[in-house]
């Protein structure tokens, strides 16, 4: 059985270290770990949150979530995704990694095994072994999380149940084209297992790439369960509103989960992404602008950093730097945090192969990024002479 010290941390959990250094040091630091943007979210977010409490929406919602969310999420998903879903193959849920757990705890039984794509957000590790699965097996990808075909092949076994991905990828950036999935759908398709699809950057792509679905694809939509939230493309992450879309057997079990844990999303905040889904487009064109300004903000600055080696990712809101004197990067995120007040999430957190990256989410205030990125410069220059 596992203890706590084998479960990888939570990216979030370095807000208590940032906390104790700004105190002590009575200093701002730089926040570039959390994987949070810092755009304003929609206007229609706010007024219609006020104005749902006011008209009601304060109890229960049925526990797979409002109907008319589900219809609107709906023709959200054939927009978005091109895949077409009735409402009762889609739930809410209170985040989208709720989602991800109920998907690990409707499908996984002892024995069974997943397998996860590497670099990995690293509650797709911790769930499953805290539902007592044992056989989590990483297989590593080519950068900029591109599927390595025979490396991939090879892992599977048997007992192969479930397969995560996560794209646009979080920590690297990095996006599974349209051939990559097709292999991937196809190995579903006959050796039997699933693909849990977190999807919640689907947004944030530049520089020509697209995002595509798994589940769109031929042969896919009988293996794939969609996970997304409003948390990311909306920057609504306080809202805590996800949802999950796939095979009608697996989100009815999902819902079973849902009942007896949290018994459903909040009602509230179910009505504010509805409203906010009538007029969407417009809003997400600009934070994508916005974001992809800012990437190539923190790409340009990185280049003066000649001890980090780093390719401008294709997608989401970071980017994954690998440090050239190999210094493991747990050490390295602690001195950056204490001598150059800056906080980044360690490589070490997203799987093996990631000892000497850190995470930087670069959907911060122009002001932050920039002072962050003079921070990182003179700390890097002075710790290479």
């Amino acid at each position: 059985m596992w203890s706590e010290n084998d479960i990888p941390i939570s990216p979030v959990s370095i807000s208590d270290m940032v906390r104790l250094v700004e105190k002590r040091d009575k200093v701002k630091v730089i926040r570039f770990d959390v994987a949070e943007p810092y755009f304003p979210p929609p206007e229609k977010a706010l007024e219609s949150t006020c104005k749902a409490v006011l008209e009601g929406y304060n109890r229960y919602s049925p526990t797979k979530g409002l109907v008319e969310l589900r219809e609107g999420l709906k023709n959200f998903l054939e927009e978005t995704r091109s895949v077409s879903y009735s409402i009762d193959e889609i739930i809410v849920t209170p985040g989208s990694k709720f989602s991800s757990y109920c998907v690990f705890a409707s499908l996984l039984k002892p024995g069974d095994e997943v397998l996860l794509l590497t670099p990995f957000w690293s509650s797709f590790k911790a769930i499953p072994m805290l539902l007592g699965i044992k056989r989590i097996k990483e297989v590593l990808t080519d950068p900029l999380y591109k599927v390595n075909e025979e490396r991939f092949q090879n892992a599977i076994t048997k007992r192969t149940k479930l397969v995560v991905l996560n794209t646009p990828n979080n920590p690297t950036g990095g996006i599974l084209d349209k051939s990559d999935l097709k292999f991937i759908v196809d190995l579903a398709a006959e050796k039997g297992f699933y693909i849990l699809s977190d999807e919640v950057d689907w947004a944030y792509t530049y520089d020509g790439h697209v995002h595509y679905s798994p589940a769109a694809l031929s042969n896919g939509f009988e293996r794939t369960i969609i996970t997304d939230s409003f948390s990311k493309v909306f920057c609504m992450t306080g809202w805590r509103v996800g949802f999950a879309a796939g095979p009608r057997n697996i989100i009815d079990k999902m819902n079973v989960i849902q009942q007896h844990t949290v018994t459903a999303p909040v009602t509230f905040a179910q009505k504010a992404c509805l409203d906010i889904l009538l007029e969407y487009k417009e809003y997400v064109k600009t934070v994508v602008s916005s974001a992809l300004r800012k990437r190539n903000m923190v790409v340009e600055g990185l280049k003066s950093i000649t001890r980090l080696e780093s390719t401008p990712p294709p997608g989401a809101f970071y980017i994954f730097p690998r440090d050239r004197f190999m210094v493991n990067s747990e050490t390295l995120a602690v001195e950056l945090l204490n001598k150059a007040h800056v906080a980044v999430a360690p490589g070490t957190i997203f799987g093996e192969g990631s000892e000497h990256n850190f995470r930087i989410c670069y959907a911060i205030p122009d002001e932050d990024l920039k002072e962050g990125g003079e921070r990182l410069r003179v700390f890097f220059e002075s710790a290479s002479t």
